[in-house]
């Protein structure tokens, strides 16, 4: 019997690391790949490692250095030293409903808006009398 030693999409080609019952140690569909979370040691290092990076050099070294590997066309010394003296302007626009009345606010413009506020804002001081008639004054 041949051995079937071909790829297949979503399968490992060795048995021995493929996903079997009660297996602890490999992960099937579906399962995240680290369980336990983030290694203690691994936190350490970072730790560590951000240490040194703020006590062994000066802002004025890290800065020359930044700026020779631009020199040298490094592209990621070109991209962060861009980042920082023109940041990418970030825009949010954000749209919540309380109450869907079938208006599309986005189509009007600012004018419109305040102008949609200014006549909302008049309605809300002014109580709209009953159909019988009864009712408070509007107030003057």
């Amino acid at each position: 019997m041949t051995k079937d030693t071909k790829f297949k999409p979503g399968q490992s080609g060795n048995p021995a690391t493929q996903f079997k019952a009660g297996n602890p140690h490999r992960f099937g569909p579906g399962v995240s790949g680290n369980i336990g979370g983030k290694s203690k040691y691994r936190t350490q290092f970072e730790e560590a490692f951000n240490d040194a990076l703020v006590t062994q050099g000066s802002p004025e070294e890290a800065a020359q250095l930044l700026w020779e590997a631009a020199r040298s066309k490094e592209p990621w010394a070109i991209q962060n030293i861009c980042q920082r003296f023109a940041p990418q302007t970030q825009n949010l626009n954000l749209t919540h409903e309380v109450n869907n009345d079938g208006i599309d606010y986005s189509k009007f413009t600012d004018e419109q808006i305040e102008q949609l506020e200014s006549i909302l804002e008049q309605a809300d001081h002014q109580p709209l009398p009953l159909e019988s008639g009864e009712g408070t004054p509007p107030v003057a």
